[in-house]
C-alpha cells in the first residue's frame, strides 16, 4: 500500500486473481478516522452478457458494469478476450457495480523462447 498524503490518494495493489473487497478498505479508513470518497480500480477480466446486463469476471469476482451515458463509449461486448479496465466502484449493492472509465484488450505476453 502506498499513501500519497499531498494528494490524499491511497494506492493498494492486489496479486492477480485475488478477491477484491472494498469493505476492508472502508473499515481500514474508518479506523484511521478517514473515508474514501471514491474508489477506482484497475482490473483485468472478461465481459459476459446476461440479458441486457454486462458483467466483468475477474478471477473469482463478478462485477455489474453500469451503462455509460450516451456521450461515452459503449460497454464492451461479451468476449473471450481479456480486458484491462479502469473503473469507479459502487459497492452499495451486490454485485458491486463498476462505472467504466477506460477499457482495452490486454496485450498478449511475448512467448518465451
Amino acid at each position: 500500500m502506498i499513501v500519497d498524503q499531498q494528494s490524499n490518494v491511497v494506492y493498494v495493489s492486489y496479486q492477480p486473481n485475488a478477491h477484491f473487497d472494498p469493505t476492508i478498505l472502508r473499515l481500514a479508513a474508518e479506523q484511521a478516522e478517514a473515508q474514501f470518497l471514491l474508489i477506482q480500480v484497475m482490473a483485468r477480466g472478461r465481459v459476459i452478457e446476461e440479458g441486457v446486463q454486462h458483467f466483468l469476471i475477474a478471477g473469482e469476482d463478478r462485477y455489474l458494469l453500469i451503462e455509460p451515458p450516451a456521450s461515452a463509449p459503449p460497454l464492451p461486448e461479451s468476449s473471450d478476450t481479456e480486458l484491462s479496465i479502469v473503473a469507479s466502484v459502487d459497492d452499495s449493492s451486490d454485485p458491486i457495480r463498476l462505472k467504466l472509465v477506460q477499457s482495452k484488450p490486454v496485450e498478449p505476453e511475448p512467448a518465451a523462447e
